[in-house]
């Protein structure tokens, strides 16, 4: 990775140092991708950085891409051993107590302080990759159901202590119905009337459950994908840039008031070197003196 040299300390102040990271990962996760056959493209803030400003929205923290099911999970095969020694590929398996039901790359120096943390798992800085399935209507509506079957087989929402006393009474709720409706799927004749329910209609680009977001996009939104510019670099976003970020934020050209132009993730404190009190987490000054 050597074409991708870490200049996270000419950025001009923290969260200038903390978006130099975020684009030095974006841009080894394109390679990797590139090298691989694997489908990507630019969502959410992160589309319309590129879009509106030609790069981050000024006062955003993270990036965000979405794959493909099927891309998404060979990136999940290779990338432990496709990333550089400074990057931890996240996931459930890798970092314990990790509760996204997404994988991220993280920087190994850098760490987060949120509102609402700490958290029992890497706070460093990162890009999240979220998987996509093309489904209809009705699977999107069924979404938090559909996917207790075959070939997803998702584990019931479990009440993580980490969440607010409200969410984890609302994820008890969830995982008691849908450990009743697996039982029921059990009758295959009645799975097999409810699969084929479920197909009827139109198909469109959706977040894989249980990705809470109800984003759909029909196919031709987003394929063929197209390169968009991104703090001077080519990335890959939706086929239809303009029609996906109306779907998303509606005007999105207007920037919001000036006491809306703030972090999403209720970021307190930015460090940039660290230290990284995480179990991956590496030693600035013995990498780089």
């Amino acid at each position: 990775m050597k074409d991708f040299p870490d200049n996270r300390l000419s950025g001009a102040d923290k969260l200038g140092q903390l978006q130099l990271i975020l684009l030095r990962i974006l841009r080894v996760f394109h390679e990797i991708c590139e090298e691989n056959g694997l489908r990507y493209w630019l969502d959410s803030g992160t589309l319309l950085g590129a879009v509106r400003h030609g790069g981050f929205i000024p006062w955003d923290d993270d990036i965000d891409v979405v794959m493909p099911r099927d891309d998404y999970r060979k990136f999940c095969q290779i990338a432990g051993d496709s990333l550089p020694y400074d990057m931890f590929f996240q996931s459930p398996e890798t970092d314990p107590g990790f509760i996204c039901p997404w994988v991220k790359i993280r920087d190994r120096f850098s760490h987060l302080e949120e509102k609402t943390g700490p958290y029992p798992y890497s706070q460093a800085a990162s890009i999240d990759i979220f998987p996509a399935v093309l489904g209809t209507k009705r699977h999107l509506n069924w979404r938090l159901f559909y996917i207790m079957l075959e070939p997803f087989a998702k584990m019931p929402e479990r009440a993580w202590p980490q969440l607010k006393a409200i969410s984890r009474c609302k994820n008890l709720l969830i995982g008691s119905s849908q450990r009743l409706f697996r039982f029921f799927m059990g009758a295959r004749p009645l799975r097999a009337c409810f699969e084929r329910y479920l197909d009827r209609g139109e198909r469109f680009w959706q977040y894989e459950p249980p990705i809470r977001w109800l984003n759909a996009w029909p196919p031709d939104m987003v394929f063929p994908l197209r390169k968009l510019r991104f703090e001077g670099l080519d990335f890959w976003g939706p086929g239809d840039p303009d029609a996906y970020l109306r779907d998303y934020f509606g005007d999105y050209m207007t920037p919001p008031p000036l006491e809306k132009r703030v972090s999403e993730h209720g970021v307190d404190a930015i460090f940039p070197i660290g230290p990284n009190p995480h179990f991956s987490g590496l030693d600035w000054k013995e990498h780089h003196g």
